[in-house]
């Protein structure tokens, strides 16, 4: 339906792309419009892998926003990310997997503890809290034996 493709073109910020073909898109520019594509067929599971990854740091705040929006619209959003700063930031659920196997299940400030991070990971990390929920940055390698 027209109008879903229009707001799915609005809500991944590509709208004003619309009458450009796919080799004048930037690889963000394709990436988002791939997303509107996903987003406009309106289905119950939205899969997303890695949305955000090639994207400017607006765009990556902007998608993740996106999702966040259409998952409190009632559809069930399930993002694959290896980026553990927008996994903590803006999933309410994680799902950690090491060697294919789930590592833990549970909210970002759950999941995103020292111990975990080094198990899962092998990553020291920087944590902070603001008005928005958990900042975490990776800062470095754990010596593995």
């Amino acid at each position: 339906d027209a109008e879903a493709v229009q707001r799915a073109l609005e809500l991944m910020d590509v709208a004003h792309l619309a009458n450009r073909t796919a080799t004048e898109l930037s690889g963000g520019e394709q990436a988002r419009v791939l997303a509107a594509r996903a987003v406009a067929q309106d289905t119950r599971l939205l899969i997303a892998d890695e949305p955000a990854s090639g994207l400017d740091p607006a765009h990556q705040i902007m998608m993740m926003e996106a999702l966040r929006r259409i998952a409190r619209q009632g559809r069930m959003v399930f993002v694959s990310l290896h980026d553990l700063t927008l996994a903590a930031r803006w999933c309410d659920r994680v799902i950690m997997l090491k060697d294919g196997e789930i590592a833990g299940d549970g909210s970002p400030g759950l999941m995103m503890q020292p111990q975990r991070l080094a198990q899962v990971f092998g990553v020291r990390a920087h944590f902070a809290l603001d008005t928005e929920g958990l900042i975490l940055a990776p800062t470095g390698l754990i010596q593995r034996r």
